[in-house]
């Protein structure tokens, strides 16, 4: 028998062995933990890693079905492939938007058309692909070229009809209890399909594939079939009995997108969203969660992603069928996760936030969780839709007119209730202006939470120069058109009382100044005029 063919049989033997007690989803967990380890630092290092989440998936969803060798064998070639990073490649820094374009065309599998290695599951095909296709489509934005492939995307024709398509859901989305231990489940790969309905597929978007009425009918109408009737979610349902295996927060977040639009509107009046109010009670328990302390990067990886998603949803889609006790609770949740957000996933240096808690190191995707934009900082329109006007929102504290500003001129405002940050203007703010024209930004306690005026700007440095081109599921290109386009200036910093004497300069040349007070959710909260004295 030769080495080979006795290693397969020992590992096949030492894995039912597994079984038999248990431990192999534990084994397979503290194996996947290990790879998220090596997928963090080759990410760092500047190498395509898009595929990495949707290969793991692809490995549980062959433990999960009973390839239990298979599984295996897999999983041990992943790891030792990211270990010697043999075969892996580095995005080339510096390249022009066509050289990048033509790197990234050149890693489509021609047989399938996917964008990840043909020897994982057909289920994990998809994901990835929508990705660097979302990626083309910004890099040909920015040339002003055309979009184009090497190759069709035919793996999508596995599951063109109806009936394919039905089967294909079905399979991915009934799990085992296997299945069922590993943070994210093979239902990411029915929610993948879901992105041809709810407008984020750059595949549609593009018309890089005729997808049928048929199979769009049938796609919405399998969704809208398997809502469950007790949450409002979506997710993956028991091989056993049928019921909802897990509260699925981060697909049902994607998926809610079919049915209704950012404004909470349906998307299809005869195929109305059901179950709202429950959507609403669960998700605001599904955010409540604190972030698990010492736990692995897999389980960090699954609060960030899934957090992030809800809160998103809730914000887009469900705010106008929330009843005003549960605004105010989802505002303390809120407050609360933009605190942790800053203190354990901030990278001051760089500007942008890991994806993983205290790890000192910047990255696309964990950039792209970040809330404040859909909190409203980033837009007074936005910001007035969910929280009120400024207006109505700041507290007024009046006018003080003074030759000279004293320190203690300002105690009010910064003492005031809520009040993070202050940002001072040399004329009143209107609108957006609210972000992009404060002069100085005053922090009168300590805290996390970085003012929006401040981070946009380094956020957007970090960007244009040492960010990676493409996360797991973003990308430079995508971020830089967010936040490229903000209406965002760049104040300076301002200790207190130090600061009294650079405002008092500006009070002189100005005539006036406003300073406003904003909580961690960058709402305005607070507010103080100071002019002049009228000449005698």
């Amino acid at each position: 028998m030769s080495h080979k063919i006795l290693w397969r049989v020992l590992a096949a033997s030492v894995l039912v062995a597994l079984l038999a007690l248990g431990g192999a989803g534990l084994w397979f967990r503290q194996q996947g933990k290990e790879v998220f380890r090596l997928n963090s630092d080759l990410i760092a290092d500047g190498y395509y890693m898009a595929g990495f989440e949707f290969k793991l998936l692809g490995i549980v969803h062959h433990l999960d079905n009973g390839r239990y060798l298979t599984a295996l064998t897999t999983l041990t070639r992943l790891r030792d492939q990211l270990e010697s990073r043999e075969g892996l490649t580095k995005i080339p820094e510096a390249a022009s938007p066509e050289e990048e374009a033509r790197f990234f065309r050149a890693l489509q599998d021609p047989q399938t058309g996917a964008f990840i290695d043909p020897t994982f599951p057909f289920s994990s095909y998809n994901e990835p692909t929508e990705n660097v296709v979302g990626h083309l489509a910004a890099l040909a934005r920015e040339s002003g070229g055309p979009l184009t492939l090497d190759h069709p995307l035919r793996y999508l024709d596995e599951i063109a009809e109806p009936e394919a398509l039905r089967s294909f859901l079905d399979e991915v989305s009934i799990i085992g209890w296997l299945g069922n231990r590993f943070p994210e489940t093979t239902y990411v790969f029915a929610r993948s399909l879901a992105s041809v309905l709810n407008g984020e597929s750059a595949i549609r978007e593009n018309q890089l594939y005729d997808f049928s009425p048929a199979y769009l009918e049938a796609l919405r109408d399998w969704f809208h079939d398997t809502q469950d009737p007790e949450t409002g979610y979506w997710g993956p349902r028991s091989r056993r009995d049928g019921s909802l295996a897990r509260v699925d927060l981060n697909n049902t977040a994607s998926v809610i997108k079919i049915f209704l639009d950012r404004n909470g509107q349906d998307r299809v009046p005869e195929q109305p969203l059901r179950y709202r109010d429950r959507m609403v009670a669960t998700t605001l328990e599904l955010i409540d969660r604190p972030l698990p302390e010492g736990a692995g990067l897999d389980a960090w990886h699954d609060w960030n992603i899934s957090t992030t998603k809800g809160i998103r949803m809730l914000l887009r889609h469900l705010w106008a069928g929330a009843s005003p006790e549960q605004r105010a609770r989802a505002r303390q949740i809120l407050s609360a996760h933009v605190e942790v957000k800053f203190a354990r996933f901030h990278v001051p240096e760089s500007g942008g936030f890991s994806l993983y808690p205290e790890i000192g190191t910047a990255s696309l995707d964990g950039t792209a969780t970040m809330i404040l934009g859909n909190l409203g900082a980033f837009s007074a329109e936005r910001q007035a839709r969910l929280w009120g006007a400024a207006e109505e929102t700041a507290q007024d504290l009046g006018r003080l007119r003074t030759e000279r500003l004293a320190p203690g001129d300002l105690a009010e405002i910064a003492e005031a209730r809520e009040v993070n940050s202050l940002r001072v203007y040399t004329t009143p703010p209107e609108g957006d202006g609210l972000l992009s024209e404060p002069g100085w930004v005053i922090y009168p306690q300590p805290t996390p939470v970085m003012d929006a005026a401040e981070l946009v700007p380094r956020v957007l440095s970090w960007l244009r120069s040492d960010a990676p081109a493409l996360g797991n599921w973003t990308s430079r290109a995508r971020l830089l058109e967010e936040y490229g386009a903000l209406p965002a200036g760049d104040p300076a910093r301002l200790p207190l009382p130090e600061g009294a004497a650079v405002l008092n300069e500006a009070l002189q040349g100005a005539g006036q100044l406003t300073i406003i007070g904003f909580d961690v959710l960058q709402v305005p909260v607070a507010r103080l005029d100071i002019t002049l004295p009228d000449p005698a």
